[in-house]
């Protein structure tokens, strides 16, 4: 399929929910997404969660709010520290019914023509607007997984995901990641969709989860705001991945019943 700029608005229901009012598809197919997101939006629903298009700001707030079982954002979605507008990213926050924010997704776009993962972790432009001024004593990042060098064009970061203990082992994890990359590709059309992931979280078999099919070690953030040392896979996909997985997404039947039989049993 060809990635070609359309400017279709995504066909929704009048009475949608406000997220889906927020939503332009500007590539890919535009019904496939559509009804990829309603479908979404109504088993987050199903789970408790309303979920909308927050701002960096409410993002940052929730993380400080919840730092006994979140770690620390990464600067790359903070405001204060590197350049995140509404062009070039977004973020999608899950509030319960009392209006707490208790899951959260992000995604950054990068232009990176000339240049690749590899690079822009090492200098830590990934991370600040200004490195020199801006990071801390002593941090680094360390990046020795092959693929980083192979990450280049338009790439897409995909970030900042969370849910509040009350919440997990209910499958927001295969709704939010999902609904960040098609709206990511839905987007920019990226060349490349990429994170990092934890060991402990890798072993549990979130990768698959996420939808990542590479998987490759390591990144290391050495004496940064998430800590001393966190070493971490580069996971990636390719851009058009995210249209298969919004398809796969809507061919599972399955989904809406287990996340009822999920939120029951956690009741």
């Amino acid at each position: 399929m060809t990635n070609s700029a359309a400017h279709r608005a995504a066909a929704v229901p009048s009475d949608t929910a406000p997220f889906l009012q927020q939503v332009r598809i500007d590539y890919g197919p535009a019904d496939i997404f559509s009804r990829f997101l309603l479908k979404a939006l109504a088993a987050a629903e199903v789970l408790g969660i309303r979920l909308e298009v927050g701002s960096f700001h409410d993002l940052v707030v929730a993380n400080e709010e919840n730092r006994d079982n979140w770690l620390p954002l990464l600067t790359i979605f903070d405001p204060r520290k590197s350049v995140v507008t509404s062009d070039s990213a977004f973020c999608v926050l899950g509030r319960d019914a009392s209006g707490r924010v208790v899951a959260a997704h992000a995604a950054r776009f990068f232009d990176w023509s000339d240049t690749t993962f590899h690079d822009e972790a090492e200098s830590l432009r990934l991370f600040y607007a200004d490195p020199t001024s801006m990071r801390l004593s002593g941090e680094r990042c360390i990046v020795t997984a092959p693929s980083a060098r192979t990450l280049t064009g338009h790439v897409v970061y995909s970030g900042a995901a969370w849910y509040h203990p009350a919440f997990r082992g209910l499958g927001l994890s295969a709704i939010l990641p999902k609904i960040a990359k098609v709206l990511a590709f839905a987007r920019w059309s990226p060349d490349f969709i990429c994170s990092v992931m934890q060991e402990s979280i890798y072993r549990r078999g979130f990768a698959d989860r996420f939808d990542y099919p590479v998987v490759d070690w390591a990144v290391e953030m050495i004496d940064g705001p998430v800590g001393p040392s966190l070493r971490v896979a580069l996971v990636s996909m390719d851009g058009m991945h995210a249209i298969t997985t919004a398809s796969n997404f809507l061919s599972d039947d399955v989904l809406a019943g287990d996340a009822i039989t999920r939120r029951q049993r956690s009741a």
